[in-house]
């Protein structure tokens, strides 16, 4: 059901007058007696005939950014400051009411759990600017979150954290769960190896969760926990996932000798750093008003996009997308931890798969037939891989993938080599 209100454009918004609002008080008082929809109704209809001041200023106000002359770094990318502003978008000549449209998405979702300070500076209104000038580039970082956005903010809630952690993948990786920094930073949440092994993710040739969604969303939330936990304070507690506990404390401990707050403003910081706050602020704001960027937020469900299958045993993916009549891709992006196109229980037993391609994808785990046990091979002398790949039908990629060899480790007499059974065609990189 569907309801218009038409707004004139003709009439002058005029001060509220004294006893408007004790009139509207007493139209109110008469909504028991009215239908449902009438009620509502009439109640908007009184809104709308009850202009304010306010509300007139409202829409006439546009946020306006004077440009700077200072380059933006937007989450690795570099761009010029545009110097373009930012406008309020002031009602429509027609509202319609859809009181038949589901509530919420994802977005709305995550709006609800927004509770860390605002920041209100000028480093934000550049990031601002920033995301304006980059509309491409973040409406394809928007819809690259799809398959993860829901379990992360669901995560974030399970656990009474600000839903504003939802989004720092964003920050840090552009939610690519590809994306590797010159630091060997990997994965949605930017991992380090050494932080990583210390929140128990694996690292080997067969998987690294680093990348791995769950896993890696575990140990993010784990470290910002206790990152909290020593801060009480969630702008210290995101610097120090930026740059580190250690290097913070010694900027709390600087600031706090000098008789100064520990804020912001009053540490000193690395300039990557001192801009990680504003960047997830802008982000915030996006999200929390699209139109002043004149964005639409793509419409995601407020429900799970992935199932979780577990596995005792070794499974192809290539093959079990086959079965299914699936595309790769569609498995892939939901298993990034796995270094290969093979899903080793030994190492990892859970397989994320899209849950309208679940049914399909159980089925044809039934038909899957394992590989037989995993065969192995010791280097003799003059043995080239290219032979040994040759003699078992694999390609070289698979055995230098699953043996962790490369151009600086190479084959050497007394090795010993493990031989995939997965046929010759298909690249995991691609």
């Amino acid at each position: 059901m569907h309801f218009h209100l038409a707004l004139c454009p003709a009439r002058q918004p005029n001060p509220l007058q004294p006893d408007s609002f004790k009139n509207g008080i007493k139209q109110l008082a008469t909504v028991a007696s009215i239908g449902r929809y009438r009620a509502i109704f009439a109640i908007l209809a009184w809104i709308v005939a009850t202009p304010n001041q306010a509300w007139g200023n409202a829409q006439q106000s546009e946020l306006a950014l004077n440009a700077g002359n200072e380059e933006v770094q937007l989450f690795g990318l570099v761009a010029p400051n545009p110097g373009l502003e930012l406008k309020m978008s002031g009602p429509h000549d027609l509202v319609t009411l859809d009181f038949s449209e589901e509530p919420g998405d994802v977005w709305a979702d995550i709006r609800k759990g927004f509770s860390i300070p605002d920041l209100e500076t000028q480093a934000v209104k550049v990031r601002e600017r920033a995301l304006l000038k980059n509309k491409r580039m973040v409406k394809s970082m928007l819809q690259r979150s799809e398959p993860y956005i829901y379990f992360i903010a669901q995560e974030c809630a399970k656990r009474g954290m600000p839903s504003e952690l939802a989004i720092l993948p964003f920050i840090e990786s552009q939610f690519n769960p590809h994306a590797r920094s010159p630091s060997a930073a990997e994965g949605l949440w930017q991992f380090i190896p050494s932080t990583g092994r210390q929140f128990d993710l694996k690292q080997n040739k067969w998987v690294d969760e680093r990348r791995d969604l769950l896993a890696s969303t575990r140990a993010a939330l784990d470290y910002l926990t206790y990152l909290y936990d020593m801060h009480g304070d969630w702008h210290l507690a995101l610097l120090s996932y930026n740059w580190g506990e250690g290097s913070v404390l010694r900027a709390v401990k600087k600031a706090q000798e000098a008789g100064l707050e520990p804020t912001l403003d009053n540490l000193e910081l690395p300039l990557e750093t001192r801009h990680y706050i504003p960047k997830l602020q802008a982000l915030k704001n996006l999200i929390q008003s699209p139109e002043r960027f004149g964005l639409d937020l793509p419409k995601f469900p407020n429900k799970p996009y992935f199932a979780e299958i577990k596995r005792n045993s070794d499974v192809d993916l290539r093959e079990i997308a086959r079965l299914a009549g699936v595309e790769l891709e569609l498995i892939r992006k939901l298993n990034p931890g796995l270094n290969q196109p093979v899903l080793y229980a030994a190492h990892s037993n859970t397989l994320l798969v899209p849950v309208e391609y679940s049914a399909k994808i159980q089925a044809s785990l039934k038909q899957y037939k394992p590989p037989k046990t995993q065969r192995s091979y010791t280097v003799q002398k003059g043995d080239t891989l290219g032979e040994i790949a040759q003699r078992f039908d694999v390609s070289v990629k698979s055995l230098q993938r699953l043996n962790g060899l490369s151009k600086k480790k190479l084959i050497k007499p007394g090795m010993k080599l493990n031989i995939p059974h997965a046929p010759k065609p298909g690249n995991w990189e691609s």
